[in-house]
């Protein structure tokens, strides 16, 4: 799996929407590297481990969570080193741990809005064999803001209002003016539909302009530069 240099600090692999990877971003400072985001699964880890030691880059000693969705977040048992994630992520995925993976529970869920069919369609494509999936929590939790200090390059992992999700954090590089969303600017599946909250959307845009950033990485799509991003953004809010 490809690592793309986007700055002078960090890479980026591109999603694939087959079995819904989600862009994972990886930052290399003089002491340390944090990966953002671990993956869906064992497999989609392994190859992006591949894909770290063929690009001459170190494993990272931090691996950060956007947010509890398992696109993001089922891949984190294949990864050693230090695990973070926002007290509410943490909460979600102590309750994820629980989940049974059989055919009537699946549906059980997605009757009952705790997931959706957009994906139950996808982790049945990750996973051939769901008795594979293994859901982890985050070692380290915390709220509000955290401050990491790589060597040479910072990362600030920040909670934001997301219509995306209760629990969406962004990562932020200041020395590179790098912004990593994760799904922080989507909508959510509303059965065949992606739908927009509006009030959340508008709080999300607020957010987002106060915010000192040139590029932005996005969780499913290519990286845009901020005024490009805010504007479609603002043609989603006004279109609702």
């Amino acid at each position: 799996m490809r690592w793309n240099p986007l700055t002078e600090h960090v890479f980026y692999t591109e999603n694939d929407p087959e079995t819904d990877r989600p862009c994972i971003g990886y930052v290399k400072g003089e002491k340390a590297a944090l990966l953002m985001d671990a993956g869906n699964s064992p497999a989609h880890g392994a190859l992006l481990q591949e894909g770290l030691r063929e690009a001459g880059l170190p494993l990272p000693q931090y691996i950060a969570l956007t947010h509890a969705h398992w696109d993001h977040t089922y891949g984190l048992c294949s990864w050693e080193g230090v695990s973070l994630a926002g007290e509410k992520t943490n909460e979600i995925l102590g309750k994820m741990k629980e989940w049974q993976w059989d055919d009537a529970s699946m549906k059980r869920r997605i009757e009952t809005g705790e997931d959706s069919a957009f994906c139950d369609i996808h982790i049945r494509k990750e996973y051939p064999d769901r008795g594979q999936i293994r859901v982890e929590q985050a070692k380290l939790s915390f709220a509000g803001q955290l401050r990491i200090d790589l060597g040479g390059v910072t990362v600030v992992l920040k909670e934001v209002v997301s219509p995306h999700a209760g629990d969406c954090v962004v990562f932020f590089v200041p020395e590179d003016g790098l912004l990593f969303l994760g799904d922080a600017y989507c909508s959510v599946p509303v059965g065949e539909d992606w739908v927009y909250d509006k009030e959340l959307l508008g709080r999300f845009l607020a957010e987002l302009e106060q915010m000192e950033f040139a590029i932005a990485v996005k969780g499913h799509h290519p990286p845009q530069g901020k005024a490009e991003l805010i504007a479609e953004l603002k043609a989603e809010y006004q279109a609702l």
